[in-house]
């Protein structure tokens, strides 16, 4: 079976590469947790450095960012760009949440996480112009 993932970290409308893990799939959410001290949550494309940095034996390759539009996408365009069986994260930098869109056995669903209580991690860019 199959245990990929394509991750793109996004600020607005602004996204970032996608970073494409081949084998590690499953553990994306902790991997982006774990790699979050490296993140910078104004800037998605050094998001992709920062998750490189933290995880160079994760991430097999790197992708185009996906085009206009990407944001009012559901369940079936993100299975149309990338469609593989962990699917696609979708870490939104301004509010510290990660969209999973799950495919193939989990099914058309969008599986919310929070990044935000993680101590020591990632802050909301309105907390972080405040520091």
């Amino acid at each position: 079976m199959r245990d990929e993932a394509l991750i793109h970290f996004h600020y607005g409308r602004h996204i970032s590469a996608g970073l494409h893990l081949l084998h590690e799939g499953g553990a994306a959410p902790d991997l982006i947790s774990e790699a979050a001290p490296w993140l910078d949550p104004k800037h998605p494309g050094r998001c992709v450095v920062g998750f490189c940095g933290a995880h160079p034996q994760a991430v097999s390759d790197i992708t185009n960012a996906p085009p206009q539009g990407w944001e009012n996408w559901g369940f079936w365009e993100w299975d149309n760009w990338f469609g593989r069986i962990n699917g696609v994260f979708l870490v939104d930098l301004r509010a510290l949440k990660v969209k999973q869109y799950p495919l193939y056995s989990c099914g058309p669903v969008t599986v919310p996480c929070d990044l935000s209580g993680l101590p020591g991690r990632l802050v909301a860019v309105e907390d972080w112009l405040k520091a």
